[in-house]
């Protein structure tokens, strides 16, 4: 797999791949779990779907009528590559998505279609998005912040598909479509940054700290984790104080804790979630 990327014709190959993987599992989250039971989605496809159960307009035909200004956008702004990307998976989707009324529709559980129809939409966005390209509508929108911002593609996704999600509710006359319409729409975000970022979630520890020999000292023989020393200065005292980086496992939080506390009862340690780490110690560096 990894000689079929290096070569561009192979990596090509293989988006595009992996971007019709993404769309046929969209489309089967969709039309089996999704439409049947009125679920509302976020974005153009969520108004696209509302003008499908209001108005009975083919949900493709409108998706790619409505896509058009954005993909215009994303051309501009976000380049060539993935306007092709995103266009190819706007058209496969909608087509199929009109083509697939021989799919099995779920008539049972209204939140189970919900949960999984969202995860397996996420992981069809999310395979989309991991090879360069989007669904399309406020994808396009949300990419772009990722790309200026560095603001998580399902955060922000989330966020703009709620006022969708709204205005579904209220042509729908249901306050419970609205529900589950935001119970599908939180699962996709989580399952495609998961799917986007990996699992590699561990944590970053800045430690302020007046023993910061005996601290480095040891992280480096207890924990076996490399420190960076920063030199600060505290701006309510006017002392020179150093700062202490390091980067730990999830499950090794406590035990820093505890040997900070041994050593330094006054220190300040600032400790947060950093999506991914790559490195000695940690992941080998590699491009996706």
């Amino acid at each position: 797999m990894k000689s079929i990327r290096k070569n561009p014709v192979g990596a090509l190959l293989y988006d595009y791949g992996m971007i019709t993987a993404g769309a046929v599992l969209y489309v089967f989250a969709l039309k089996v779990f999704i439409t049947p039971m009125q679920i509302p989605s976020g974005g153009i496809a969520g108004l696209a779907l509302l003008c499908n159960y209001i108005l009975g307009l083919p949900f493709g035909v409108v998706t790619i009528v409505m896509n058009v200004p954005l993909l215009l956008f994303g051309y501009k702004m976000l380049g060539r590559d993935f306007f092709f990307k995103t266009l190819y998976m706007t058209v496969l989707s909608s087509v199929l998505t009109d083509l697939a009324g021989f799919l099995p529709a779920y008539d049972g559980d209204i939140l189970l279609a919900a949960l999984f129809g969202g995860i397996i939409k996420g992981v069809g966005f999310g395979l989309v998005i991991r090879s360069g390209g989007t669904a399309g509508g406020s994808d396009v929108i949300s990419k772009y912040i990722f790309r200026k911002r560095s603001i998580p593609i399902g955060t922000t996704n989330m966020t703009l598909n709620v006022c969708v999600l709204l205005m579904s509710a209220f042509f729908l006359k249901s306050i419970e479509s609205l529900f589950y319409g935001i119970i599908t729409q939180y699962v996709v975000s989580v399952v495609m940054d998961h799917i986007i970022y990996g699992s590699d979630v561990q944590k970053e520890a800045m430690i302020i700290t007046s023993k910061p020999d005996e601290i480095s000292q040891a992280v480096l023989s207890e924990l076996r984790h490399g420190v960076t020393a920063i030199e600060g200065k505290g701006m309510y005292t006017g002392q020179e104080r150093t700062i202490l980086l390091v980067v730990i496992r999830r499950h090794e939080t406590n035990q820093l804790k505890k040997l900070i506390l041994n050593i330094d009862e006054g220190a300040f340690m600032m400790l947060s979630d950093t999506s991914e780490v790559l490195g000695r110690g940690f992941k080998h560096m590699k491009i996706d």
